[in-house]
């Protein structure tokens, strides 16, 4: 894995949430350079609102790498045994704060993030 900023999209100033064809909020990238990604945000949506955060830091890292442990950071809750894994254009990110891996790449010029509790997520500006 070269680094994490192949499997982002739109990084720069402020970004709408949207899940499915919805905006449900907006945020920015705190943190984006090879070795860590950080986004915070906050949403309205299906009758809640609150903030989202997500924070993604290798632990290693090294280009030739396809697989390796990462620290995820999730609304504020950390697991610093957290792993990943390239699957083409997809790092695929399994963590004990979520139940099921969830997936990261780029998509329509923004970040697309499928099953983070329960919800496919894209970040983005659209034009």
């Amino acid at each position: 894995m070269t680094n994490l900023v192949a499997y982002f999209g739109t990084h720069g100033g402020t970004l709408s949430i949207y899940v499915g064809f919805f905006a449900v909020g907006s945020g920015a990238f705190t943190n984006f350079s090879d070795a860590e990604i950080g986004f915070s945000g906050s949403y309205q949506a299906f009758g809640q609102s609150g903030t989202f955060t997500i924070r993604i830091r290798l632990a290693d890292i090294d280009p030739a790498a396809t697989s390796g442990a990462c620290e995820v950071t999730l609304n504020g809750n950390i697991d610093a045994g957290a792993k990943y894994e390239v699957h083409g254009e997809k790092l695929v990110i399994s963590t004990r704060l979520n139940q099921t891996p969830v997936a990261i790449y780029p998509n329509q010029g923004g970040t697309q993030i499928d099953g983070i509790s329960g919800h496919n997520l894209w970040i983005g500006q659209w034009a």
